[in-house]
């Protein structure tokens, strides 16, 4: 008789998480927040982030993973310009998620890291 409670509250949960809207957002985290970290601290968020699409891509797409590692690493020049370039737009978009800002500046560079 437990196991068969125990079964109907597991079917009951996972009805209820499959219709249950899931929210977004990342905890309200906001380009204005990740802004106020010292320089040093954003780009490393920067650079990490990149890298994450960097390894999305060259697993999906791998010229999207050479776009980005051309347009962001190619020198330290580069990545410099780059990174005052990502916060220039996340400045001028301070609600968005710093994530999604900074993906959507690599989608309109490189294109889609997968298909």
């Amino acid at each position: 008789m437990f196991a068969f409670k125990r079964g109907l509250f597991a079917i009951g949960l996972a009805g209820l998480l499959a219709v249950y809207p899931h929210i977004s957002e990342a905890g309200g985290f906001t380009s204005a927040d990740l802004l106020k970290w010292k320089i040093s601290s954003q780009n490393s968020y920067f650079h990490t982030s990149v890298s994450m699409a960097g390894v999305i891509a060259s697993q999906n797409r791998r010229e999207a993973a050479q776009c980005i590692d051309e347009w962001y690493a190619a020198n330290e020049a580069s990545r410099d310009k780059r990174n005052s370039f990502i916060r220039v737009t996340l400045q001028k978009n301070p609600t968005y998620n710093p994530q999604a800002v900074i993906f959507a500046i690599i989608r309109k560079q490189c294109g889609r890291l997968f298909e």
